[in-house]
């Protein structure tokens, strides 16, 4: 099959009769189904955005001529039931062809979450080597924000207004977070496949780092702070746990614990010890904090001395 713009292949690619795939090697191509013919397209990963995955395609025109272009496959960002990224190419109505990334990803210092890999080129020279193999590293990056959604679930939300996510399932790093230390540790496990064949089980840390903040309003967030100057909030909500704060608050007037929520109230499994010299010179703010939960105890029934 011959395409002769860019555009028909754009358009095709939902109502061909084919399987797409993710080679090793990091190449999109299909299989016709029902068939061992491979041909068509084969597609190099170049970006990926919100919902998106953008490739590069070579397009033969006529028996002699070829074009370039790139051609955006559209789908869903997600994880495995492994915490390894794939990206469910759209083919039509409730059809989807899953590509996963076997390869490893991380998170960067603007706290992105990105895809390094390896490919091979052809290097054109003048000299006795007129053709050589030589690798170059590329790198996917994920534009989203991060969220705290539900018990032992964090998720890096990809653009805005997407069906794409990345839910890493998994554990914090300690169950108590001290505030003042200015990070977030999770722990998720993955399985990622070696380039000599099998596969290895890994535990990986996410580490966040930041300053807690609360706001006029006693909104609790924690800020992080990008390596480019950019700063973004994760929202969280607070469970007052009575009997921790009974036995602690009358020897240590200054230092509050409270369970994490959801924005919607949902426990998270993880407390959050604060303290007054925290907030430097948002002290005030932190009092009132506390005052708010001293009333919220004694709504409850229980009158705490501070």
């Amino acid at each position: 099959m011959k395409y002769r713009k860019l555009a028909d292949l754009q358009k095709g690619i939902e109502g061909l009769d084919c399987k797409l795939e993710l080679t090793p090697e990091h190449k999109v191509i299909y299989r016709e189904q029902g068939g061992d013919k491979k041909a068509v397209f084969t597609g190099s990963l170049v970006a990926a955005k919100p919902d998106l995955l953008v490739i590069s395609v070579t397009v033969q025109e006529d028996e002699k001529h070829f074009v370039a272009g790139l051609v955006k496959l559209s789908g869903k960002w997600e994880l495995d039931e492994k915490n390894r990224i794939t990206f469910s190419v759209k083919r039509g109505l409730d059809r989807y062809d899953k590509l996963t990334f076997q390869g490893v990803w991380e998170v960067n210092d603007n706290f992105q979450v990105t895809y390094t890999f390896e490919t091979r080129q052809v290097v054109e020279s003048s000299g006795k080597e007129r053709r050589r193999v030589t690798k170059v590293t590329q790198e996917l990056v994920f534009e989203g924000r991060w969220d705290i959604s539900e018990k032992n679930c964090l998720t890096y939300l990809i653009g805005v207004d997407s069906e794409s996510s990345f839910r890493f399932k998994g554990t914090f790093g300690t169950k108590s977070i001290l505030a003042k230390e200015g990070e977030i540790r999770y722990q998720v496990g993955v399985e990622y496949e070696l380039k000599t064949g099998g596969f290895k089980r890994m535990t990986q840390t996410i580490t966040l780092f930041g300053k807690w903040k609360l706001s006029d309003d006693l909104a609790l967030s924690f800020e992080l702070e990008c390596a480019d100057g950019r700063k973004a909030a994760i929202s969280v909500g607070v469970e007052l746990d009575l009997e921790k704060f009974q036995e602690s608050c009358p020897l240590l007037p200054d230092k509050v614990s409270v369970n994490l929520t959801s924005r919607e109230g949902d426990p998270l499994g993880v407390e959050i010890v604060l303290t007054k010299d925290l907030f430097e010179g948002n002290v005030q703010t932190f009092v009132r904090f506390r005052e708010s939960l001293k009333e919220t105890a004694v709504e409850a029934g229980i009158t705490i001395p501070w």
